[in-house]
């Protein structure tokens, strides 16, 4: 009986790998997709929530409702305000969401430090693709 057990644990093993392939990544563009950035006061409450709870620490997070995919990138605590975060490039291929940004700092650092979170928030309409961030 235990060996009957066994071998059907090992065919169920079995079929479940055989229907788990991996696809490779294919970063080949297949179109720019229309985004929105978001402002600090069109932000749904999970999204201020995932903000909060995260902010002190880099953090490159996606949260995706019926209507829309918001993908959120934070650069952790810094001594200064006037950072800036550009997307650079926001596109789709065959099985991803490529995003890239670019993070620079104030062009003039103030005399006074006051310390800040800087993060961006990008809306795009919903999609169950993987979302990769680049640098």
């Amino acid at each position: 009986m235990k060996k009957t057990r066994m071998w059907l644990l090992l065919w169920g093993i079995l079929i479940v790998l055989n229907g788990c392939r991996m696809e490779p990544l294919n970063r080949e563009k297949k179109n720019d997709l229309d985004f929105t950035v978001v402002s600090e006061i069109e932000l749904t409450e999970p999204v201020k929530r995932i903000v909060e709870e995260r902010k002190k620490a880099p953090f490159k997070v996606t949260f995706s409702d019926e209507e829309f995919t918001y993908i959120l990138i934070g650069y952790g605590k810094q001594e200064y305000t006037g950072y800036r975060i550009r997307v650079k490039e926001l596109y789709e291929s065959d099985n991803g969401i490529f995003v890239t940004t670019e993070f620079s700092g104030p062009k003039e650092y103030q005399q006074r430090k006051r310390e800040s979170y800087p993060y961006l928030v990008v809306k795009i309409e919903y999609t169950d693709k993987n979302i990769i961030f680049s640098e």
